[in-house]
């Protein structure tokens, strides 16, 4: 369930993403550099969204530290500007990640398997 929610959570980014290059006009051209890293940086987190997805799967500690890292930073960064429909969707699924992610800690520290990274 939580691989599924950091997938949709990376649609819902994609999909931001895709619309804030869309909007760019001619009107806004002191800005477009701008808007075009911050697109830039909407992507680069849905690789990190679906980076963490896969790495889930794994059951490994130092994963499911990097998941945390990757939904604290998300939460965060979701109230330093506008807050808008956007912001709440992915806010809503961080907190719902989040939530089943911290309901499962046990499975990713009490795993068999004492190394993380093999």
């Amino acid at each position: 369930m939580t691989q599924a929610l950091l997938c949709l959570n990376a649609i819902v980014w994609l999909l931001f993403g895709i619309i804030s290059l869309l909007r760019l006009s001619a009107r806004y051209s002191e800005q477009s550099f701008v808007l075009v890293i911050i697109a830039i940086m909407m992507f680069g987190n849905v690789i990190a969204m679906l980076l963490t997805a896969w790495l889930l799967g794994k059951q490994k500690k130092l994963f499911y530290i990097l998941a945390l890292i990757v939904l604290f930073v998300n939460i965060i960064l979701t109230f330093t500007d506008q807050f808008g429909l956007f912001d709440f969707i992915t806010l809503l699924i961080d907190l719902i990640i989040l939530g089943l992610l911290l309901t499962k800690r046990n499975s990713f520290y009490n795993h068999s398997d004492t190394s993380y990274l093999s």
